[in-house]
């Protein structure tokens, strides 16, 4: 499709092209067609060429998400209204690898999939994103605290509850609020204090 100009630009380009090229009125308005065409070819390509979740793709935000794949115990994807994956990474929470490349599967990293797996299903694949400090890693990566509404009625605080069964390492070093981090501090504590699962090593 070609783009269309008003009649005073048209003009305006074949005074020019008569002026610097010595051009006919009959052929400046050829190349001014040709170069209206292929400006409209090329901006629809570009345009066709951008793929559709990036121009569909809604921001994070804060609310209840459904959870469409577990990667690892720390890190989920949620789904949005268009089809969109976005990657979710638990903020101060740090599971052992399962899945980085070149990195072998680590101690309790399956068991803390698992968990995660398990309680996310628990909550019917719904969480709860609220954000507290930075909101992206430098993999670009969504930053966020996890809630979980389980059948009982009960909300759990997924990132506090992984480090707290030993399934997590605290991650403190992070920008996000003091209240958080304490919490965190405690769980590690009480998970080292049991012995449980990492620190059981």
């Amino acid at each position: 499709m070609a783009l269309k100009l008003d009649s005073k630009s048209k003009r305006l380009i074949q005074t020019q092209l008569r002026k610097q090229f010595g051009l006919s009125p009959k052929n400046t308005g050829i190349v001014i067609f040709v170069i209206l065409l292929v400006g409209g070819l090329i901006g629809s390509v570009a345009l066709d060429a951008i793929p559709l979740s990036s121009k569909t793709k809604a921001p994070i935000t804060e609310g209840i998400w459904t959870v469409v794949h577990i990667v690892d115990g720390d890190t989920i994807d949620v789904g949005d209204n268009v089809g969109n994956k976005h990657r979710i990474r638990l903020i101060g929470a740090d599971t052992p690898e399962t899945v980085r490349s070149n990195t072998p599967v680590e101690p309790f990293g399956p068991e803390a999939s698992e968990f995660t797996k398990r309680k996310i299903a628990e909550a019917s694949n719904r969480v709860r994103i609220a954000f507290d400090g930075d909101q992206t890693d430098r993999y670009n990566r969504t930053l966020a605290m996890i809630y979980l509404q389980m059948p009982d009625g009960k909300e759990i605080w997924l990132n506090e509850l992984l480090i707290r069964e030993g399934l997590a390492r605290a991650q403190t070093q992070y920008n996000y609020s003091k209240g958080a981090k304490d919490a965190f501090r405690r769980a590690e504590a009480e998970a080292k204090n049991a012995k449980r699962n990492l620190w059981s090593l």
